[in-house]
């Protein structure tokens, strides 16, 4: 065998390859005997029809068969040779097979360009420390007050106010067309709690039982319903019913509904899960500022390949979220499409440095770690390890997985390497709705 390798571009390869005539003839010979075995033709007997008719009913499916042999049986070694390693699909052009004549394919792939790095070691960085003070846990306690609070209807006509757990209809009309995703029904929140835009809290204060209020609402630009996006929207929202909601006392009795043992026991819990819940918001900004770190001024190309896949990931996990929300998901416009592209190159890139920096630190990821992190996924989906594994394997999902735990062993490396600095951090705000 003979490889040439030619460069097209930074990320991109051709491959040729020679096979020799001794080679193709004995691979013609194995493809024909399988098809002499097995070949039904009228008027002979099973394996002794001549070779001659073979060819002619068979010849065109016995090179094209031959052809894929060849190249399946060759292409891996011929990388070696030439010390490449796609991560694109190769482009593949064949020679036609010929008896006695030497055979040559050529393959066109995209590769991770060849860059040095350096300046990993060592990086400084500043982590937030965030200390849970007195009113965050009194926002916690008063949320899940709200939480438990009994709903009666009000025994007297009157406004709905803050406070208020109300009942609405409502729909949203661009030029007369009602927008399907901007109807709805019998929705239930609390008026001041932030659940709704303030457009229709401020509609609904004032309103009694059965009225209904027009207004307008002008969406931005980047709004994620695609039809209503920049646009002013009419909407028309009726009160169906007002409900009083009767908050329990914050006393023990309440823990124990909560299951501790009393309030100062309740407090201390709510203390210490907004402590580890800062510990990974802190974690998680000291990462992506490592990241931000790692890739800035670093220029090289980047396979398209690479930045086609990493966008499709990012849609899908987009329509995913939305999905889970019960929001139909809107067709990317050429903004979103750019955000989403800008977003998947800074990953790539990031990526392709953490890949640099394992493989010139020799970090790797072993086989019982993939296990290890297979059996956590198992746990938490409550399905069996196996079930988890069989998922993974038949979904070509196993490479994707050992990626992301060689990316984390080697954050976790860079991290413990680096030059970090304690400071008080700004904490982000509490989600009204955990």
């Amino acid at each position: 065998m003979k490889v040439n390798v030619e460069t097209l571009s930074s990320t991109e390869r051709k491959v040729d390859v020679f096979l020799q005539p001794e080679l193709v003839k004995e691979k013609l010979e194995e493809v024909f005997k399988e098809f002499q075995k097995n070949a039904k033709v009228r008027g002979f007997r099973p394996g002794k029809v001549p070779r001659r008719v073979i060819e002619s009913i068979y010849g065109r499916q016995i090179f094209n068969e031959v052809s894929s042999r060849l190249v399946s049986d060759s292409f891996q070694e011929a990388l070696q040779e030439a010390s490449v390693t796609p991560v694109s699909r190769p482009n593949l052009t064949t020679d036609k097979v010929e008896t006695d004549k030497e055979f040559h394919y050529s393959a066109v792939f995209e590769i991770i360009p060849d860059f040095e790095v350096h300046d990993y070691i060592g990086i400084e960085l500043k982590k937030d420390k965030v200390e849970v003070e007195d009113e965050e846990v009194s926002m916690v306690l008063d949320r899940l007050r709200n939480r438990s609070a009994e709903a009666k209807p009000i025994e007297t006509e009157r406004e709905a106010a803050k406070g208020d757990l109300v009942i609405i209809d409502y729909e949203g009309t661009l030029e007369g067309k009602s927008l399907e995703d901007l109807k709805k029904s019998d929705v239930q929140f609390v008026i001041g709690e932030g659940q709704l835009i303030p457009e229709f809290e401020d509609a609904i204060i004032g309103l009694k039982k059965g009225e209904v209020k027009k207004f307008d609402v002008s969406y931005p630009e980047d709004f994620q319903l695609h039809e209503a996006a920049g646009k002013k929207v009419n909407f028309e929202l009726r009160l169906k019913d007002i409900l009083e909601r009767i908050l329990p006392n914050l006393d023990d009795e309440f823990a124990k509904d909560l299951g501790e043992e009393n309030l100062e026991s309740l407090k201390k819990k709510i203390r210490e899960d907004l402590e580890k819940r800062h510990q990974v918001d802190s974690s998680s900004k000291l990462r992506t500022d490592l990241i931000n770190k790692l890739i800035e001024n670093k220029t090289f190309d980047i396979p398209n390949s690479l930045v086609e896949e990493e966008s499709i990931r990012l849609k899908r996990d987009f329509g995913f979220n939305l999905q889970r929300q019960g929001l139909r998901v809107p067709k990317f416009d050429e903004k979103a499409e750019k955000s989403i592209t800008e977003r998947a190159i800074l990953n790539v890139k990031a990526s392709i440095v953490l890949g640099a920096i394992a493989k010139k630190e020799g970090i790797d990821v072993t086989s019982e770690e993939v296990n290890k992190r297979l059996l956590e996924i198992s746990k938490s989906a409550d399905v069996s390890f196996e079930k988890v594994r069989e998922v993974y394997q038949s979904n070509n999902m196993l490479e994707g997985l050992r990626a992301s735990i060689l990316e984390e062993k080697v954050m976790d490396f860079l991290i413990e390497k680096a030059k970090i600095e304690e400071a008080l951090g700004k904490k982000n705000q509490i989600d009204n709705k955990s």
